[in-house]
Order: structure tokens, then sequence, then C-alpha cells
């Protein structure tokens, strides 16, 4: 097992949804996978029981505003999704998530310089690429990138 530093991480965005273009200036990105669980506890149940539900696919971007990039801005402006990566280390630029997204963006200006965050959230399949999944987990990615029929 290979731990790094997200030193190296990456956003990438493409709003033509084809080549993500690494977005600069930044220097934070969160993804927020979980799986919603339904409660399905029945009379006589000893402890509450689950049944897992939809993934959810969401998480936050941020780093500080750079007049030579403004694509953050430009994303959030669009209706339409863009094809967005997130790479935890270039090091290692076949580990990534990727998928459509819809980004919006916010600028927080004081004295110091200032800050740029956003929030992405899937508009389709968004999934790990590269690793070692499980055969199930590598399966289940599979069936969420596949174009439904």
């Amino acid at each position: 097992m290979a731990i790094k530093t997200g030193r190296y991480g990456q956003v990438k965005w493409d709003a033509a949804g084809t080549t993500p273009v690494l977005l600069i200036s930044l220097n934070a990105w969160t993804g927020d996978f979980k799986t919603e669980m339904e409660d399905v506890t029945c009379f006589g149940d000893v402890n509450r029981v689950y049944i897992p539900g939809m993934k959810d696919a969401k998480g936050t971007i941020g780093g500080f505003w750079n007049s030579a990039n403004i694509e953050i801005f430009e994303a959030a402006e669009m209706d339409t999704p863009g094809m967005l990566e997130l790479v935890p280390n270039s090091t290692e630029p076949t580990f990534l998530w990727s998928g459509l997204a819809y980004m919006d963006a916010s600028i927080d200006a004081s004295l110091q310089a200032p800050k740029v965050s956003g929030t992405w959230t899937a508009a389709g399949p968004f999934v790990i690429e590269g690793g070692a999944l499980s055969a199930d987990a590598a399966s289940a990615a599979r069936k969420r990138k596949a174009p439904a029929a």
C-alpha cells in the first residue's frame, strides 16, 4: 500500500464533457460517496435493520483566486454538467474519480488572499477509476457507469 500526500492532488474540468483540464490555484477537494440506508426495522427485531439505497456523489473544492483561471466560476454559470475529475495524487494519475457534475462557486475576498470555494454534485455516474477494486465493487462501478438502456 502506497500512502501519498494530497500535495499533488488535482481537480480537472471540461465544460464540453470530453477532455478535462487542470483547474489551477486550487488546494483542496472532497468527495462524499455515501450510500443512503433505508430503515427496514420490523416488530421483534433486536436492533435497527437497514438495506442500501442509492449511492450519492458530491463534494467540495477550494483554493485561491487566480484571474488567469476562472473556469470554476464559468462552470457555476452553466446549466448543463461538465466532466469533472478528482485526482488524489498526480504521481498516481490513473487513480481518480470522474463523471459529469454540476458546479457552483463562491469567493471570499478580505484583507487576505481571496479564497474560492465551491461544491460539485454528480449529474450521472460518478465512479472511481484505476486501483484494484474488489470484483464486486468493480462490477457495481461498471453498472453505474453504463448508459441506461
